[in-house]
């Protein structure tokens, strides 16, 4: 790059300096038009600056502004041939894929790029594994983009296209493997909503690093998911055969062929159901410790050391307020906990009440405080003005601690963002339902004491010491000092000991499943 000269800018006036706005132009950027402004505002600077410096302080800002523009023009430079080189990377590519399709084009090429172009699936132990786990993603119908991409792979030969098209579906899968549980009240319960992106440049970073230093089979056996429902469901889908049932296929030889093209149609609904829930169970790493609460059950297990500690009915919320799917981890236990009533249920259930009957404000341990903390007589209130549930009612609710808050004795905490949490009731009649989609959405536990013993223990109380605190009404928080996750899942079809369990879809989740185009008697031959 030719090099600037730098007396005659010195030489300037400093009147002329500072009206001088026109910008350092590299005269050698190859038609490229490389421009950098010096900003009006930094010349005005200098203007008051330079006068007030030596000469050889002038000279060294001039430099030093120099170079700015140099950087900039070199960076800009560097810029437009990286550019330059992938677009003939992504050119190179396609020509060697032809009509396929790839899913992260732009990727792929600089991944490709950077290694020289060279295989990055020479072991095929890593090859079987990826494939095996990214088939179970792509016929779960998550992706119908994800199955068209499994379905190139298949019906191609050994060689570098199919290293390419292995790379891109891997990046679809990286993506998903490390943001689905982030994601997955969207993807998992919003079938469709799903749509790849390039995965974290660490991660790429990794998997390239374990490519080349042989250690890419544990590299990616290291992302499958290690709990053990997870992978009996998995296993269950490879040994179905194309009908749905379990098994070798005793269709005769000759309607192979037949049966081979019309796969998709032939897979049962109970298979893509099972499919879909295997995703669904992604979302726990293990079942040995921890809460669990699968929503459609209605029940919940805690487990310590892989043993089960307790098993309780439970109350999930109903259709329209449903109980999210989400992982926590229990805070504290609140004994004696007053409730502070959300604004929806307030707006939609409470006011309405209150509304025809003040005295309900009284009877059922209500209290209602404004924005200083006071207590409000219900009957000073215009309730006539809160007639619509769509308006909010200026006023918090508080219900009391005691045996008729809707929270019981025991309310269990845990970091959410929807403000959901474990409790007791006072309405223990309701686990006798079969149906027990009931609640606001957040989850009521039959045998809330026998958990809150549990926890408390854990946390250093007394039998005695839990049965004072409740006798006395007052209300006594305990921090929880063991790790214990809670997990609240939705899965509606798994298989546990060999055998496939199925439940109600309690949310209609999975009304609407689709059924993934590709052939599934080709995708087992492979693995």
């Amino acid at each position: 790059m030719k090099k600037l000269n730098y007396l005659p800018f010195l030489m300037l006036s400093t009147t002329a300096f500072a009206e001088s706005t026109a910008p350092v132009v590299d005269a050698t950027a190859s038609g490229t038009q490389a421009v950098t402004a010096v900003s009006t505002d930094s010349v005005a600077t200098q203007d008051s600056v330079l006068p007030q410096l030596s000469f050889a302080a002038q000279q060294a800002r001039a430099e030093a502004l120099a170079k700015q523009a140099e950087n900039i023009i070199q960076r800009e430079e560097e810029k437009r041939i990286a550019a330059e080189k992938l677009a003939q990377a992504q050119n190179r590519i396609q020509q060697e894929i032809g009509g396929n399709q790839l899913l992260l084009s732009s990727t792929v090429a600089q991944i490709y790029l950077e290694n020289d172009f060279q295989p990055l699936w020479s072991d095929k132990n890593a090859e079987k594994i990826f494939l095996k786990e990214y088939a179970a993603f792509a016929i779960s119908g998550v992706s119908a983009k994800s199955a068209k991409a499994l379905q190139q792979i298949i019906t191609m030969p050994e060689g570098f296209v199919k290293d390419i098209l292995l790379t891109d579906s891997f990046l679809d899968y990286l993506y998903y493997n490390k943001n689905v549980v982030k994601f997955a009240n969207q993807w998992l319960y919003n079938l469709g909503s799903y749509s790849t992106k390039a995965p974290a440049e660490n991660h790429i970073s990794a998997w390239v690093q374990a490519s080349k230093n042989g250690s890419l089979a544990q590299y990616v056996a290291n992302l499958v998911p290690r709990n053990h429902i997870y992978q009996e469901t998995v296993q269950r889908l490879f040994a179905m055969s194309s009908n749905g049932s379990v098994g070798n296929n005793t269709k005769k030889k000759s309607k192979k062929v037949n049966n081979e093209q019309n796969v998709e149609a032939g897979l049962s609904t109970s298979f893509y159901k099972l499919a879909l829930n295997a995703q669904r169970l992604r979302l726990i790493p293990s079942f040995n410790n921890g809460i669990f609460v699968n929503i459609p059950s209605y029940q919940l297990h805690y487990f310590r050391d892989g043993k089960p500690v307790l098993q309780s009915k439970v109350i999930v919320g109903r259709d329209e307020r449903r109980t999210p799917v989400m992982y926590s981890k229990l805070s504290n236990i609140v004994v004696n906990p007053p409730w502070n009533v959300p604004a929806s249920i307030k707006n939609k259930d409470l006011v309405p009440k209150m509304r025809q009957d003040p005295s309900y404000v009284e009877r059922r341990g209500y209290e209602i405080i404004d924005s200083k903390g006071n207590k409000v007589n219900p009957y000073s209130i215009n309730w006539s003005a809160y007639d619509n549930p769509t308006k909010n009612f200026p006023y918090h609710i508080r219900q009391k601690a005691g045996d008729d808050s809707a929270l019981g004795r025991y309310k269990f905490n845990m970091p959410s963002s929807d403000a959901i949490y474990l409790h007791d009731t006072p309405n223990h009649s309701l686990f006798g339902k079969a149906d027990r989609a009931l609640s606001s959405g957040c989850v009521r536990v039959a045998k809330s004491d026998e958990l809150a013993t549990l926890l408390l223990k854990e946390a250093g109380w007394s039998e005695e010491r839990k049965r004072s605190v409740l006798a006395s009404n007052k209300t006594t928080s305990a921090p929880i000092r063991s790790d214990n996750p809670v997990y609240l899942y939705y899965v509606t079809a798994w298989v546990e000991g060999g055998k496939v369990h199925t439940l109600p879809d309690i949310y209609k989740y999975d009304v609407k499943i689709p059924k993934t185009s590709l052939d599934w008697a080709k995708v087992k031959n492979l693995i």
